[in-house]
């Protein structure tokens, strides 16, 4: 019930974003899995269908795809496999796979027992954040 409230939460928070006008901005979607599992349960075919359905919405900028690792690299193979299932099943919905981009996180030990069993889903929208010139060096003699 808990990733299924998470899932309903986030939802309502994407709809309440706008960033209409070319404005970057992004909506996030935790798909859950079963600890050791890289099979999608109930709740997180729900997550990844309401993920879908925003990016069939307009034309996102990219799909990134966040898998958790541990620090130390441990599990990692099955983040990927995680990462995988969500990829294919955005590109069987009709999500161009040129734009998904899967980007696994390392966290700490802690964290990663809070969070390894989750995957987040963020639909970037408008255009890409480019970050200001660096300021000219200004050097006196």
């Amino acid at each position: 019930m808990k990733p299924r409230l998470v899932a309903l939460l986030l939802l309502a928070l994407s709809a309440c974003g706008g960033g209409g006008g070319g404005r970057p901005y992004s909506d996030y979607y935790v798909v859950t899995f079963e600890p050791g599992r890289s099979e999608l349960p109930a709740a997180g075919r729900t997550a990844l269908s309401y993920a879908t359905r925003d990016a069939d919405r307009g034309s996102p900028r990219t799909v990134a795809i966040k898998g958790y690792v541990r620090a130390d690299h441990g599990e990692s193979e099955l983040s990927e496999q995680r990462m995988k299932v969500i990829a294919d099943a955005l590109v069987e919905a009709g999500i161009a796979r040129s734009i998904i981009r899967l980007t696994p996180k390392a966290i700490p030990a802690d964290d990663y027992a809070r969070l390894g069993n989750a995957v987040v889903v963020q639909i970037e929208r408008g255009a890409p954040v480019t970050p200001p010139p660096a300021p000219a060096s200004t050097e006196e003699e």
